[in-house]
């Protein structure tokens, strides 16, 4: 093989293994309290694992503080199902929040029945309400023109640089 296809695909083998790289998604999501009391809004940052499901790594939304890991509150699993109903299983994710100066652990999981939220504050005191659940995926990220061009000029430079080494 010669030394300008190994070049090649050498390039082409780097591309390749920066597509592969984990892929997030993110999601927008509201929550409302049926029986009033609890609301809120957010975007939920997901990695599709090798099953084929969602989990959800990261969150952001006022007086959200982050998220919980799976099997941390109220035994979460953190998964999200996008395409199917319902949108949580019964493990559900699970966040911590603030109000003020009060703090709170938040678990919204769906019993076969409907959407819940489960809290628990910092004096451990615990309740359970019903809640409604949206949840729409976010635009997907577009490559920065200026990125691309910068890669381009780069492999074009390193190709020219090739060929006159040959040549000379």
């Amino acid at each position: 093989m010669t030394l300008f296809r190994s070049c090649l695909l050498a390039i082409a083998t780097t591309l390749a293994a920066s597509s592969l790289a984990a892929h997030a998604d993110t999601f927008n999501f509201t929550v409302n309290g049926s029986a009033g009391g609890f609301s809120g809004s957010g975007v939920l940052t997901t990695t599709l694992d090798q099953s084929g499901n969602y989990l959800i790594t990261g969150i952001a939304g006022t007086g959200v503080t982050g998220i919980i890991p799976p099997g941390g509150f109220n035994n979460n699993d953190n998964l999200l199902f996008p395409s199917s109903t319902p949108l949580l299983d019964s493990q559900g994710f699970s966040f911590s929040a603030a109000d003020g100066p009060d703090q709170f652990n938040v678990n919204i999981f769906n019993n076969g029945t409907g959407y819940f939220a489960f809290f628990r504050d910092e004096d451990a005191f615990t309740a359970t309400l019903p809640v409604t659940l949206d949840v729409s995926s976010s635009p997907s990220a577009v490559p920065e023109p200026s990125t691309l061009f910068l890669m381009g000029t780069g492999l074009l430079g390193a190709a020219a640089a090739f060929r006159k080494k040959i040549s000379a």
